[in-house]
């Protein structure tokens, strides 16, 4: 095998694939990338068990062959070598790398043979669909911190997504909190399986998205695929049945309260500061025209902080754990935001004002 590059391309390619292959050991097959050279393309694969990735990369190819080599030792190679173009040949199972116009570096590294290396996960290409990269990579960042970090909920740990009313739904949940988008696409949206998502696996997708375009999703049982660009990344699915969120979501709420969204996220902030770090609860009394939001630190005294808002009703003491109530008031993206309640305990909801097509559930700390 032996193909010439430009070394920013392949090591683009290498990062991304970084993130796919095992970091256990360089002698398993699963910590190596497959590099596959013909017909003047470079064909990269790297797999953890979990998750799959492959891409291709123009080159020019002076013997077609494959073989994988250590992802991580590559990617710290490519890494430290400057933007030269590079040949890259393997024989006698080790790797060579050096500039094509002189020997000022060279790096050798033993390779495993490519037989070696697993059949990935693939799905027919009519089964994919497209939705915009800016929309769905937003829908990610507005659920996906809600999901539970606790393994005796597995089936939490991830993010939901089914087509519902000819729109995409995601959605997270930790038991505490709830975020849920409901997004409406341009592209028409097939029929498709519902399926929980895990986060590391979305973190890859925002990664490797650039936001312009579009992207593809495929699903099968037990598999979801993406095509980004010149890349294909596919994932293990959570097993596991997911709660009814419709149910989570009060449908009732007598009162309504508008904040000033940079207002509140700032307050929060300020109040944060000596919130207890065991009980992290941050009280908010809410009445006629403002907001009084303060929290109590034994050790280091107390802050309190008063905004603005609009509301007509009777004075309501609620608490909430801060770090949950932080991150999503910081996601709204509106000037102006909206908590909607029944109670001082019952679950509330939080989201823009005037609405969009997300929103997220709350349950206030007992007082």
């Amino acid at each position: 095998m032996k193909f010439t590059c430009q070394c920013s391309l392949l090591r683009q390619e290498i990062e991304y694939a970084s993130s796919f292959a095992s970091k256990k050991n360089s002698l398993s097959i699963s910590s190596n990338v497959l590099l596959e050279v013909s017909n003047e393309l470079l064909t990269i694969k790297a797999y953890d068990q979990q998750m799959g990735f492959i891409s291709s990369i123009p080159v020019s190819v002076s013997v077609p062959g494959s073989t994988t080599v250590f992802c991580e030792k590559l990617s710290n190679v490519l890494r430290s070598t400057e933007d030269v173009e590079i040949e890259v040949f393997e024989d006698n199972g080790i790797l060579s790398i050096h500039p094509v116009d002189n020997e000022s570096f060279s790096a050798n590294m033993k390779t495993i043979e490519s037989s070696r290396f697993p059949e990935l996960e693939n799905i027919d290409d009519s089964l994919y669909f497209s939705v915009t990269q800016r929309d769905f990579i937003d829908m990610i960042d507005k659920t996906s911190f809600a999901v539970a970090g606790d393994d005796n909920r597995h089936f939490l740990t991830g993010v939901y997504m089914e087509k519902k009313d000819e729109r995409i739904v995601m959605v997270a949940t930790d038991g505490k909190r709830l975020a849920c988008v409901r997004r409406q696409f341009e592209q028409e949206i097939p029929d498709f399986r519902s399926c929980i998502m895990s986060v590391r696996f979305l973190s890859m997708v925002k990664s490797i998205a650039s936001g312009e375009g579009v992207l593809s999703i495929a699903v099968k049982e037990g598999v979801v695929f993406f095509k980004i660009g010149n890349r294909t990344i596919y994932s293990a699915l959570i097993s596991g049945n997911y709660p009814n969120y419709e149910r989570v979501i009060p449908k009732e709420l007598d009162y309504r309260c508008v904040i000033r969204t940079e207002d509140l996220e700032k307050a929060i902030s300020f109040t944060s500061i000596f919130v207890d770090d065991k009980s992290k609860r941050i009280f908010f009394d809410i009445k006629e025209g403002e907001i009084q939001i303060s929290g109590e630190n034994t050790d280091f005294g107390d802050s309190r902080q008063t905004i603005s808002c609009e509301y007509s009703g009777p004075d309501m003491h609620i608490t909430f754990n801060s770090a949950l109530l932080h991150i999503p008031v910081k996601k709204i993206d509106s000037e102006f935001m909206k908590m909607m309640f029944r109670s001082e305990s019952a679950a509330l909801i939080i989201s823009p004002e005037p609405d969009k097509d997300y929103l997220y559930v709350l349950m206030p700390m007992q007082n």
